[in-house]
């Protein structure tokens, strides 16, 4: 179809060839001397001679990207495949046209944590109908929580039936990430089977969580123990741990589903070494939500009840209740509030009765800090298990481990045959791998003492590099992978401003996420995260900033991140003339046939 002068829609007629951003003199991205590669004022905005932002027409319709986008991104759990959702179905047909996407994974397989942690009673303190892809509910669930194997089937499953996983390359593992200001472009260093190689994309998305390195406890002799160590993400199944001596260290998530699982393998013997207590406690009654006596912490779904849910307004009615109710329990971490006294109330009177009312175990199991300072968990038979003759505990030091066993700090010599090192990831926020930024600035050295970003998804120094559950992400209430399909749609509306308004690179201002962090410090201040504990929302640390959870509820992320807010970037435009994306006056939309060019006139 031409225009009315004549011009072809494509821009190819009257001598006027539509280029990249490579090819074309008039688009110059780089300036060495701005902040953060932002061309300095004169060139935007504050001319000094005009013919400095003159620039010959783009012939093309009005928002017309000069190039797709070359999309990386950095794993393939939840948040990888929430993405690949976004881009393949939600918005397939705009983003087709905008976007090329690219997933890198170095396993062979989709499922993020859910692939790393296979340890005996594996399964998620979230209720199963809200822990599962928002595009995706699965009305199948077995039980109300659902174990690790269950919901890496449900994930795998779900990803082939949608065919997320068509972009993904496997046993890729990207080894370093950084950013070339001539090109405006993340370069990559790839491994794949040995070999290593060079990718360049225009943004650089990381989808690697927080729960996907393993950490060992840094404890004098670890290495010098002569009996099986093994990870609670790096589980041995082979190995037989009937009728031995095993020591658990720690008493995070992973070590309260093991503990009670390890108790029961004939003949074995368990020590629990922990720094202290932590809140275990379940006030909801789940099988009532369904119409059910069952008076279980974990009920199974019944045959009528997985035939309810096969309608889809009964399974979304159903999951409401549930997210609901969760949302509405986040008074419940306000510091000093009726809620927290209440709860607190209410889970030592159930912790008690779980200990059988033992004196001894009361006061080493139930703890004297805030409930909420550390993650609440159900903790399924947990309490229960350190009233059985095989299993005991201490809550003194560990100083040293020998080939023997571990020592503590109050001169007693564990002999063990067997070390679980329950001591979770390394959750530091720190990539394994070097991200370097704009200036030569390493992003391992920018978060080494406090991680600090922008709503969780950006950082400041680091162009064109988003974030899935970056710092204080939404991880500590609500249903996460809700938030991450959150984090993904903001994601999503800067392709879509970036590709067709001919941006070449955003950057978060630093003084924005100073003013971000220091008020959310405000907030946290009110809230129990903020306790006495010693907590990985705080870095494992007693005192100290929370680096972990946001600084609100989950309602208040999704109203922030529901629209991007450009005037808290840095921008810096593939031209000199920032409004080149205008093209030739005219919008595609108007120029094909049959549509309706007064769709905005109303009664």
């Amino acid at each position: 179809m031409a225009y009315a002068n004549g011009t072809s829609v494509n821009g190819f007629e009257n001598g006027h060839k539509f280029t990249t951003p490579r090819d074309h003199e008039d688009l110059g991205i780089v300036d060495k001397n701005s902040a953060n590669g932002i061309p300095p004022a004169e060139a935007h905005g504050n001319p000094k001679h005009m013919e400095d932002i003159t620039i010959p027409l783009n012939d093309v319709p009005a928002f017309t990207p000069t190039k797709k986008l070359r999309i990386i991104t950095i794993g393939a759990g939840y948040a990888g495949m929430t993405l690949a959702q976004k881009l393949q179905h939600k918005y397939a047909k705009e983003m087709a046209d905008l976007v090329d996407h690219t997933i890198f994974e170095s396993k062979d397989c989709v499922g993020g944590t859910w692939v790393e942690n296979v340890y005996p009673g594996v399964m998620c303190d979230v209720p199963a109908m809200i822990y599962a892809f928002p595009f995706s509910p699965n009305p199948n669930w077995s039980r109300f929580y659902s174990t690790g194997p269950e919901i890496l089937e449900y994930m795998q499953k779900t990803v082939k039936e949608w065919n997320l996983d068509r972009d993904v390359k496997f046993r890729n593992t990207v080894k370093g990430a950084y950013w070339q200001e001539d090109r405006g472009q993340w370069k990559l260093t790839v491994e794949h089977e040995g070999t290593e190689r060079e990718e360049y994309a225009d943004i650089l998305i990381s989808a690697r969580g927080f729960l996907s390195k393993p950490k060992w406890p840094s404890i004098s002799g670890l290495q010098d123990f002569k009996g099986k160590r093994v990870h609670s993400a790096m589980w041995d199944h082979p190995f037989d741990y009937s009728h031995k001596r095993i020591g658990i260290i720690g008493n995070g998530s992973s070590a309260i589903q093991i503990l009670p699982q390890m108790a029961k393998l004939e003949g074995a013997q368990l020590t629990s070494f922990q720094h202290g207590p932590t809140w275990i406690v379940s006030r909801m009654t789940p099988a009532k939500l369904v119409g059910s006596e069952d008076p279980s912490f974990n009920p199974p779904f019944r045959d009528e009840d997985r035939q309810r849910f096969q309608d889809p307004q009964e399974l979304k009615k159903y999951r409401k209740i549930i997210q609901g109710g969760i949302n509405s329990a986040f008074k419940m971490f306000i510091k000093g509030s009726e809620e927290n006294r209440d709860m607190t109330d209410f889970a030592i009177k159930q912790m008690s009765a779980k200990l059988n009312h033992d004196p001894y175990l009361c006061e080493k199991l139930i703890p004297k800090w805030e409930l909420g300072c550390r993650r609440v968990t159900p903790g399924d038979g947990y309490l229960e298990a350190f009233t059985q003759s095989n299993v005991s505990l201490t809550n003194s030091t560990i100083t040293r481990i020998t080939s023997e066993g571990i020592q503590t700090e109050d001169g007693k010599l564990h002999e063990l045959d067997v070390i679980v090192c329950a001591t979770g990831f390394d959750v530091s926020q720190v990539p394994s791998f070097p991200v370097i930024g704009h200036d030569n600035v390493s992003l391992a050295d920018k978060w080494r003492n406090e991680p600090e970003s922008y709503m969780s998804v950006a950082c400041p120094q680091m162009p064109n590099y988003f974030i899935f559950t970056g710092p204080n992400a939404t991880v500590g209430h609500g249903s996460l992978l809700e938030s991450m399909s959150w984090s993904a749609e903001w994601m999503v509306n800067w392709f879509r401003k970036m590709a067709t308004e001919d941006i070449a690179s955003i950057v978060p201002k630093q003084d924005v996420v100073d003013e971000f962090v220091r008020y959310g410090d405000q907030v946290h201040k009110t809230l129990t995260w903020t306790g006495g504990c010693r907590s990985w929302y705080k870095s494992n640390r007693v005192d100290g900033r929370v680096t972990a959870t946001f600084a609100g509820s989950a309602i208040l992320y999704h109203q922030m991140v529901k629209q991007i807010r450009p005037e808290d970037f840095e921008i810096r435009y593939r031209s000199k003339n920032r409004f080149r994306f205008m093209g030739n006056g005219f919008t595609k939309y108007e120029l094909e046939e049959g549509n309706d060019l007064s769709y905005y006139v109303t009664n």
